[in-house]
C-alpha cells in the first residue's frame, strides 16, 4: 500500500509475522513473502489481513489476501486461497502486524513546523 503518510517496511518472511505473535514457527511455508497489511476488502496476494467479526463475512469470502489473522470460529469463513493465522486477539494482534510494516504509525509525534495561519501568507486567502 502506498500511503501518503507512512512509509512500509516489508515485505517479511511468513515465519517472521508468526514470531511477532508468538505463534509456533511453519518449517513448510517459511519462505513465503507478505508484503503488506490491508483491509479485508483491499488486500491482494501476498498481502495479510484481518477478520475479527461476521459482520465482514462477505468481505472475508471475497478476499484477495494470502493470509489473515483470525479467530478458529471464523476460519471457515475464508476462500481456500486465503491462509488463517489463528490468534487469541485478532485486534491486538492486528496492531502488533500493523507496527511492524508501519513502525513510524505508533508514534503521536505532530508537526512543530505547522505555523499559525494569521501569520502566514495565506491569512487572507484561507477561511
Amino acid at each position: 500500500m502506498v500511503s501518503p503518510f507512512f512509509n512500509n517496511n516489508g515485505p517479511f518472511k511468513f515465519n517472521e509475522i508468526l514470531k511477532e505473535l508468538d505463534l509456533k514457527l511453519d518449517k513448510k511455508n517459511e519462505d513465503l513473502i507478505i508484503t503488506d497489511i490491508k483491509d479485508l476488502q483491499n488486500s491482494q496476494l501476498n498481502e495479510i489481513t484481518f477478520f475479527h467479526s461476521k459482520k465482514y463475512k462477505f468481505a472475508a469470502n471475497n478476499t484477495k489476501a494470502s493470509f489473515c489473522l483470525t479467530s478458529q470460529n471464523l476460519m471457515e469463513e475464508l476462500p481456500k486461497s486465503c491462509k488463517p493465522i489463528i490468534v487469541d486477539n485478532v485486534l491486538v494482534s492486528t496492531s502488533i502486524i500493523t507496527s511492524k510494516f508501519y513502525p513510524d504509525s505508533i508514534d503521536d509525534n505532530f508537526d512543530v513546523t505547522v505555523e499559525e495561519i494569521n501569520n502566514t501568507k495565506f491569512n487572507d486567502t484561507v477561511k
